[in-house]
């Protein structure tokens, strides 16, 4: 386990670092819905950002073409998803990228606004071959704190802390400890969570009482509407945009 100076850093710079490691490979996959920084990630890095269709919410690995499961350096994954709010089968992806020597990456920043079951992590299904990103942004509403975390196969995490001091990358340590306060506490973030549960509820019950259909996601607090729904009558509800602080 290391330390990152928030999620979204580790996110826009993992490419580049892996590229050192791993020169001959020059692909980033990521969702074909999501969160904007995977895909920047691989462009500051000069490399190639390829998005991965999605079925159902949920990352089509089959779909993925030959040439660029050999070309990827990473496959990001997000569950739950910014923006979708689905949950994906992470068991299924992370055994994709040890059948395929892809390490995976999967981002859990929401991972704690589980509303389909117990939030849950790539971890439980082993820690070779991933990395699993936390962040105390959306957990404990402490975004600008910038401070997060990265764990999972062992020789990735070494190789990772090792090459991203040389950077800088190093959260000053005033801010570990408040963060060490933070993830050791869950009362916080059970008032948290009711909260957004609440207001999610409150939310998708009003729409439709309107005639619009904004059913509670599986994860994450954003309400998706039909395009049906969303255009009739005088209604236009705009999308949730994928934004991260």
């Amino acid at each position: 386990m290391a330390a990152c100076i928030g999620t979204k850093e580790f996110v826009g710079t993992l490419a580049g670092y892996l590229h050192l490691r791993t020169p001959e490979r020059d692909t980033v996959l990521y969702p074909a819905i999501s969160y904007p920084t995977y895909a920047m990630g691989a462009t500051l890095a000069g490399l190639r950002p390829v998005p991965v269709k999605m079925r159902d919410g949920r990352l089509d690995l089959a779909s993925i073409d030959a040439e660029d499961v050999a070309r990827a350096l990473v496959l990001w994954a997000n569950s739950p998803s910014n923006p979708t709010g689905y949950l994906d089968d992470l068991e299924a992806i992370a055994e994709w990228g040890r059948r395929h020597g892809v390490p995976v990456a999967s981002d859990e920043c929401y991972a704690e606004f589980t509303w389909a079951g117990a939030p849950r992590s790539i971890l439980e299904h082993g820690s070779a071959g991933v990395l699993a990103v936390h962040s105390c942004s959306k957990r404990s509403n402490l975004a600008g704190m910038r401070a997060g975390f990265y764990a999972g196969d062992e020789e990735l995490v070494g190789y990772l802390k090792l090459v991203r001091q040389h950077a800088g990358f190093m959260v000053p340590a005033p801010v570990q400890a408040a963060v060490a306060v933070a993830f050791d506490d869950d009362e916080h973030v059970n008032v948290q969570r009711e909260r957004y549960r609440d207001r999610l509820t409150q939310m998708s019950g009003a729409l439709q009482d309107f005639g619009v259909e904004a059913p509670m996601p599986e994860g994450a607090f954003y309400l998706w509407c039909s395009k049906e729904a969303s255009t009739a009558g005088n209604w236009r509800v705009r999308s949730p945009s994928a934004r991260r602080s």
